[in-house]
């Protein structure tokens, strides 16, 4: 005979990570879950896990058990719920992986009113859809696609990014919309601020307005949007930066925009899950929530805890 609590135990393995995750959000002991997990494996004839140093990582029997048995436990962790049957501490955690911009400014409003408990991790986009691949992440926002086949997307939004600076900024002697040439030796004189040493979104900027790589080097590096849009108010230079982040200081008329390129720079905003989650129902919540307009997304409370992914 198969016990339900050895499938409970295996999805919460799969999803944390590691046995002693799996026991907090069971409200178990680690011996007791590492047993219904032991027991499970005996009765399928085969490991469901690799035992590594520092996680528990699936087998291909282990993913394809996952897949099929994840949903029916969440339902009946749905059924159980607000019953004296299921500890408080068995509610559903969303490991989310994002840049700390966009989720400050785009993301965190959305979160509320699932019921859910959220840890929250901030990084490059790379290394969160690394940490997606191995199930240290359950969900990634990411600026772009990696091609893993075990990784699915879905388009969230597109970012576009204005050029702004500080207030006194005079545009006189400033770029011209019809001539590119005047407009690109103004704006190599200028000081910039950079989110990266490589230039990462100026010099993508520079090469669609322009045909060509920058030659500038910054003034100022930082690798946080909200501390460029501060360093851009306090006049240390110019920069590139989501329009949905600036808007207020636009409003507040404490930055400007300095020049509309004929070309948009744009970037794709990916929602990031592993494919044996496609069919997870309450995953599924989560992200047609994330992938909502603003309008559809109703306030409530939730609860969060944040970490470096």
């Amino acid at each position: 005979m198969v016990d339900l609590e050895w499938f409970r135990s295996f999805v919460a393995v799969y999803r944390s990570g590691t046995v002693s995750a799996a026991a907090r959000v069971r409200f178990l002991t680690q011996p007791a879950v590492s047993q219904h997990i032991l027991a499970l494996e005996a009765k399928a004839g085969h490991p469901l896990f690799l035992r590594t140093p520092r996680r528990m990582v699936p087998t291909e029997p282990g993913k394809a058990l996952y897949s099929e048995v994840a949903q029916a436990v969440d339902r009946l962790g749905q059924a159980l719920r607000g019953t004296k049957l299921q500890a408080p501490s068995e509610d559903r955690v969303f490991r989310i992986g994002s840049p700390v911009e966009y989720f400050v400014e785009r993301v965190m409003d959305r979160l509320f009113g699932l019921q859910f408990r959220y840890w929250v991790g901030f990084g490059h986009a790379r290394d969160l859809l690394e940490k997606l691949d191995r199930g240290d992440l359950d969900m990634v926002i990411a600026t772009q696609r990696l091609s893993t086949s075990g990784i699915e997307y879905s388009k969230l939004a597109d970012e576009r990014f204005i050029l702004v600076g500080p207030p006194g900024k005079s545009p006189r002697g400033g770029p011209g919309r019809g001539n590119l040439s005047q407009a690109e030796k103004w704006l190599a004189a200028q000081e910039w601020i950079s989110y990266g040493t490589e230039l990462p979104i100026i010099r993508r900027f520079w090469q669609e307005c322009f045909g060509r790589r920058p030659d500038i080097r910054p003034v100022l590096v930082i690798p946080n949007l909200h501390a460029i849009l501060r360093a851009v108010e306090l006049g240390i230079g110019i920069s590139l930066l989501p329009d949905y982040l600036c808007r207020a200081a636009l409003k507040a008329k404490s930055a400007r925009v300095l020049w509309e390129p004929p070309q948009r720079v744009v970037n794709e905003i990916w929602l990031a899950f592993r494919k044996t989650d496609r069919h997870d129902a309450e995953a599924r919540r989560l992200r047609d929530r994330l992938t909502s307009t603003p309008e559809q997304t109703p306030p409530a409370r939730s609860s969060f805890s944040s970490g470096d992914a």
